[in-house]
Order: structure tokens, then C-alpha cells, then sequence
């Protein structure tokens, strides 16, 4: 018999607070692949208009240590962190969490496991005219476009822009993976749930893909300190993607995937094949479940090394997808 999921269920599953995408490395690496991209007219019509965010002395541009002589490549890196500095925190006195927006960073599209297909209605799990990454990324393009809006407005949408942009490119910020395990029922929340080892080392899968370009030791320490290491560190990982070679499913998806849907899909159908997958395709990892307030259990599947191989080399050609294509939207946006 088939069973219907219910509707309050299919709303939790969707509108449940997720973690970041990219951790602050991975988004400065997207930044910094685009900012290369652009002319120095664009670059430096970008910095402008970035001096006009509401943060732009308390984030964009803190914290710059002297030797670095580039205010201009530091805030437009910075703004790219900017959408998770804003999340709130545990007794957070800093009044920047109205800003906020956590259900535009993602979009649930169901990887229902083939053996529980018949027990779901995949095509009832989403409204296109929910909030989501694909509906924020159009209308912050909107924003920005507009030229009777504020600067300020335009400002915080470009650095949404950024961010976005990153995070559609991380597989798991357009997926969401449902069975029939009371664990998965309403959906594992992009891997928050779904708990793995690599290398013996436990994670959540989601956070595991998060910091494939480098970790994050501690995402709440603004000291000038840490922030620089992390800029230092994204500089290095853009600079090592500097040749890397794209496969020719990506060149062919970079030719004809225009548009923030089909974006989405690429990321749906990466997911499916690679994050969900053992890393010798011989098919999906074992789900066990990763709990919100307490240990990954010892349970959880060891990956193996050919799947830390392959999640790499992906997150690689992502973020330098990400950074060609938040290049040519920019070109479109912007007017030096």
C-alpha cells in the first residue's frame, strides 16, 4: 500500500534550520576565482558599491592586517562570508541577525532511496513559491540590478549574491535524502542527519562536504587573527585550482545550464551519484542517523578512500564552476 507523507511533515522537511554550505574557506576560493575574472573597472565598481553595506566598517573591511595591501580584493572576499556572519548565535548581543535568511540558502529536492520509492509522492514535496537558494538568487539579482534602489540594498544583495552562488554549487544544498528509516522519514536536512567516517575520523556528511577546500576551526572567531588565516588559506586553495581541468560533462553543463534551476539540478543529480554513494559506486552509503544533541555513533560507514578522492576532486570543479559563473553574472549586474 502506498503511504502518503503528511503535509506537516513535508513543511518541517523543508523550512528545518540547516548549516552553512562552503565553510568561509570555500566561499573566499569562489570569490576570489571571480574576482580574478572581472576587469578593474567591475572590481573596483564592486568595492564601491560594497562601502555602502550596513557592516561594511564592523565586517567587510575589519580586521585587514597591513601586509595585506588589497582593501579592495579583502572586502569583496569578505563579502562572501558575510550571509553565515549574520546567523544567529548562542547569547548573540550583536544585533545582525535580522538580516537573516536561513531557508534561502537551499532547496529540499527529495533523493527518496530507490528501495522506499513506492512509499513517497516526490512530487508533493516541494512548492516552486517557497522560499528557497533558487528564489533568493533571483530576486537579490533583481536587487542588485535595480538601479532606483538604495545603495545599501544593493550592497547586502550582492553579498548575497556571492554567497548563493557558492552555496547552489555545494550537492548538498539541493538535496535532501527521505526513506523509510524513522530516522529519514522527514528527510535527512542536505546530510545534516546522515553521519559518516573518513579516515576514521566522524562526521556529518553535510559539514564533511563543507570543508572538503579546508576547515574552519571555529566559525564564530572574528579575531582579526583567524579571519586573515582563513583568507591566507582561500588565496592558497584559488591559486592551486588556477589549472585545473574541468571534465567535459562540466564544460557541457557550464555551455547550457544558464539559469539558477538548472544550477540546482546539477547539484540534485551530484548528490545522488556521489555524496549519497559509495565511492565505488556500488551503491548508496549506509544511513545512520547523526543526532542534533549528541555523538555521531560508531555505526556510521567509513567512506574509504576512493570516496574522499572523488569528493575532492568535485568540490574542486564546483567551486571553480561557481567562480566562472558568479563571474559572468556579475558582468551582467554590475556597470563599471
Amino acid at each position: 500500500m502506498i503511504r502518503y507523507l503528511p503535509a506537516a511533515l513535508i513543511v518541517l522537511s523543508i523550512t528545518a534550520p540547516r548549516v552553512s554550505a562552503w565553510n568561509a574557506i570555500g566561499h573566499m576560493v569562489v570569490s576570489k576565482l571571480a574576482y580574478n575574472q572581472l576587469d578593474a573597472k567591475r572590481q573596483v565598481a564592486l568595492y564601491k558599491l560594497l562601502k555602502n553595506h550596513p557592516h561594511y566598517k564592523e565586517f567587510l573591511a575589519a580586521g585587514r592586517p597591513t601586509e595585506i595591501e588589497s582593501e579592495v580584493e579583502w572586502v569583496v572576499l569578505r563579502s562572501s562570508v558575510w550571509p553565515d556572519w549574520i546567523r544567529p548565535r548562542k547569547n548573540d548581543k550583536r544585533g545582525v541577525s535580522t538580516y537573516h535568511r536561513g531557508e534561502e540558502h537551499y532547496v529540499t529536492n527529495p533523493f527518496i532511496d530507490p528501495k522506499d520509492a513506492k512509499l513517497f509522492f516526490a512530487q508533493k514535496f516541494v512548492n516552486p513559491d517557497t522560499a528557497s537558494i533558487i528564489t533568493a538568487l533571483k530576486q537579490r539579482s533583481n536587487d542588485l540590478k535595480t538601479k532606483n534602489a538604495s545603495l545599501e540594498d544593493r550592497a547586502v544583495a550582492a553579498c548575497w549574491i556571492f554567497h548563493l552562488v557558492g552555496d547552489i554549487h555545494q550537492p548538498l544544498h539541493n538535496a535532501s535524502y527521505f526513506s523509510n528509516a524513522p530516522a529519514f522519514k522527514n528527510g535527512d536536512l542536505g546530510g545534516n542527519k546522515f553521519a559518516i567516517k573518513a579516515d576514521g575520523r566522524k562526521w556529518r556528511l553535510h559539514t564533511y562536504w563543507d570543508d572538503l577546500l579546508g576547515e574552519d576551526s571555529d566559525y564564530s572567531d572574528d579575531s582579526s587573527a583567524h579571519q586573515t588565516a582563513l583568507y591566507r588559506e582561500a588565496i592558497k586553495v584559488a591559486e592551486s585550482l588556477r589549472g585545473i581541468k574541468l571534465t567535459d560533462a562540466d564544460k557541457t553543463d557550464l555551455e547550457k545550464n544558464l539559469t539558477f534551476e538548472s544550477w540546482s539540478r546539477e547539484g540534485f543529480e551530484l548528490a545522488k551519484s556521489v555524496c549519497y554513494r559509495k565511492g565505488d559506486g556500488s551503491g548508496l552509503l549506509t544511513p545512520v542517523e547523526a543526532k542534533f544533541n549528541g555523538a555521531i555513533p560508531d555505526e556510521a560507514e567509513e567512506v574509504g578512500k576512493q570516496y574522499i578522492q572523488n569528493a575532492r576532486a568535485l568540490a574542486e570543479r564546483r567551486v571553480t564552476m561557481a567562480g566562472k559563473r558568479l563571474a559572468d553574472r556579475l558582468r551582467d549586474l554590475l556597470t563599471p
